[in-house]
């Protein structure tokens, strides 16, 4: 709505018509070309070597007045009118030539002389300009002529470099008719003139359109030309055929860039032919363009908002019917509509309106496809997927952390539980488990049972604790809220994390696929989760998630996992109790030596404190079980193999 109203108000300023008579009425008459001239109206042109063939000096106020009585007797009665384009300020030095011309005039009748306009600007408070008064005078040939002459009128019009499109239809104070009106007033004194105070041009083409005759030719042989003047009207004036040095050239829609533009006595031509043919260009009044813009408006707007996957074929398709519109109205009809404001303006702008909606639409889409989704596929990979254009985006190898989480007992709890109270509950217990890990930034790579997979992509080595310790305290706190809203049907969560490289991406065939991760990490993740069964842990992380010693881990050892043949140092979670940090370290120590009895010494003593420490536990009965086999042989750093 406020581009309409914006297009309507510029439309309808002085600056919008200049753009339109500019760029819009000029496009317009460049495509169509020139028109056929009327056949009943001749130019009689003066130019730069009339003077000399004619016997006359340069300067046309020098010349002899008969050369003027001449014409006229030659066209005698037989032309329509005779218009001279030529000003008589005064009387000549030769009398004989000037008495003449007013006599031939007197016969003809039918003449009519250029008048000119003098300009005078008053101001309203002396020594300001700002506010000042326009007069125009009228100043009429010298008495002789004007007297003899049928009518007299002026004919102005802007001088390079402004484009002339339009003319004024009546000058002077008080106003009276231009030299074409007044001609046309003199042969049709009934016909009305146009309405417009201001009427444009409708141009037949580039200069020498309208049929030109030089004067010293029609002077030389008039009886050859007798046909073509009959019953034709007749402008006489300077129209020079080769321009470089044009005394009365305007720039017009069908100037060439060599210079050849049309005269004013074309231009005079010009207009009379209109005014007397009909051929007046026809604008539509303020209100009509309004309304026509605001429709225009309303067609844009509706495949703006219809159309949204076609919109730039549908404003090229209104923007080329709208421009056959134009043409058609301007060829057949001499009808100028609006050009410029609905293709230049308007067009535009909707187009830029159709973009920022259509990319508004991309952008609510794309979030609701992200919320749908969101629940099964993380938002970057949903933007991926969106970005692909054929088949499935390729798998992706990168570094990162995985997170593997069991729940304890759950096979006994799924066994005396009815299914849609095992299902609410497991409902609630994803929501404990995923809720932290995604706030933190994890990807949710598989849910499977009694746990899941989840991954850390964005990360690397040397931030690997700063970013994951928050997470595992929230993750934490999050299971025991869920085991306290929920204390007959306890889910206690085990959870292993090992840092590498793994293939994350779409896996599947015939029509269905999976996202997930593929690779070493997600099974080593797997079995060091296994492992806090055996240790008596709730948290096991492999020391590939640690660049270095931290206070918040406690060392465990090293663990060759099950299928495994390389060891795996392990650590859990510091507790908040004395128990010896370096327990582990030492217990190593005595194994290396040999000296599996000081092994178990140092264990008990740490038992005697803290009897419920799961590893210690789990290392005095290995180490027990181990002596008893073979008592001789010296354990080596431990090695448990697990399932």
């Amino acid at each position: 709505m406020v581009l309409a109203c914006s297009a309507v108000v510029i439309a309808l300023s002085s600056w919008g018509q200049r753009q339109e008579e500019a760029l819009g009425l000029d496009s317009l008459f460049r495509i169509r070309g020139p028109l056929p001239a009327p056949e009943n109206l001749i130019i009689l042109s003066i130019t730069e070597q009339t003077a000399e063939k004619i016997g006359q000096p340069q300067s046309m106020t020098a010349w002899s007045r008969d050369i003027y009585a001449d014409t006229l007797h030659a066209l005698g009665h037989s032309v329509e009118a005779v218009a001279f384009d030529i000003y008589f300020a005064e009387a000549s030095a030769i009398r004989d030539g000037d008495r003449r011309f007013a006599q031939a005039l007197r016969e003809s009748g039918k003449v009519a002389l250029f008048a000119f306009l003098e300009r005078r600007i008053i101001p309203l408070h002396e020594g300001s300009k700002a506010q000042a008064l326009q007069a125009d005078t009228v100043v009429r040939p010298a008495a002789m002529f004007s007297e003899a002459a049928a009518v007299t009128a002026p004919f102005a019009l802007p001088k390079v470099p402004a484009i002339v499109s339009r003319y004024p239809l009546r000058l002077g104070s008080p106003p009276e008719a231009v030299l074409p009106l007044a001609v046309l007033e003199l042969i049709r004194p009934a016909q009305s003139p146009p309405p417009q105070r201001f009427p444009l041009f409708n141009f037949y083409g580039p200069a020498g359109t309208i049929r030109t005759v030089p004067l010293e030719d029609f002077l030389a042989a008039p009886e050859s030309f007798a046909e073509t003047v009959a019953a034709a009207t007749v402008f006489i004036g300077f129209a020079a055929s080769f321009q470089p040095g044009q005394r009365d050239n305007f720039v017009t829609a069908f100037s060439e860039g060599n210079g050849m533009d049309l005269s004013g006595v074309e231009l005079a031509a010009t207009a009379f032919a209109n005014l007397r043919d009909g051929r007046v260009i026809k604008e539509l009044d303020p209100p009509a363009r309004s309304v026509l813009i605001l429709l225009w408006s309303a067609l844009l707007w509706v495949l703006v908002r219809r159309l949204p996957q076609h919109t730039a074929a549908g404003l090229a398709t209104a923007a080329a019917l709208y421009t056959l519109l134009v043409y058609g109205s301007f060829v057949l009809l001499d009808h100028l509509l609006p050009l410029v404001v609905p293709l230049v303006v308007l067009l535009p702008g909707f187009a830029a309106i159709a973009y920022h909606h259509n990319l508004r639409e991309s952008q609510h889409k794309r979030a609701a496809l992200e919320q749908a989704f969101g629940q099964y596929l993380p938002a970057s990979e949903i933007r991926r997927l969106s970005a692909q254009t054929e088949g499935q985006p390729p798998q992706q190898e990168l570094f990162g952390v995985c997170l593997v989480t069991d729940a304890t007992a759950y096979t006994t709890l799924a066994e005396r539980l009815p299914a849609p109270v095992l299902s609410e509950l497991m409902s609630a217990y994803y929501e404990a488990l995923i809720t932290p890990i995604r706030q933190h930034g994890g990807l949710i790579s598989d849910v499977a049972g009694d746990g899941v997979i989840a991954l850390w992509t964005d990360i690397t080595r040397e931030d690997v604790m700063e970013r994951l310790m928050p997470a595992l305290q929230d993750l934490r706190t999050s299971i025991d809220q869920f085991n306290a809203q929920h204390p007959q049907t306890p889910l206690y969560t085990r959870m292993g994390l090992h840092a590498g490289n793994v293939m994350l991406g779409h896996y599947g065939a015939e029509g269905h696929f999976e996202f997930r991760a593929v690779g070493d990490l997600v099974n080593t993740a797997s079995r060091i989760e296994s492992l806090n069964k055996l240790l008596g842990t709730e948290v096991l992380i492999s020391d590939s998630c640690t660049a270095q010693h931290t206070t918040a881990l406690r060392y465990l050892g090293q663990f060759c996992l099950y299928g495994k043949q390389q060891t795996v140092c392990l650590y859990t979670l510091a507790t908040t109790g004395n128990i010896d940090p370096e327990l582990f370290h030492k217990v190593e120590r005595c194994l290396m030596q040999g000296d599996a009895s000081s092994a178990l010494q140092q264990l008990s003593l740490s038992l005697s404190e803290y009897p419920a420490d799961g590893p210690a536990l789990f290392y005095r009965d290995y180490l027990t079980v181990a002596g008893s086999a073979d008592s001789t042989s010296p354990l080596l750093p431990i090695k448990i193999r697990s399932k």
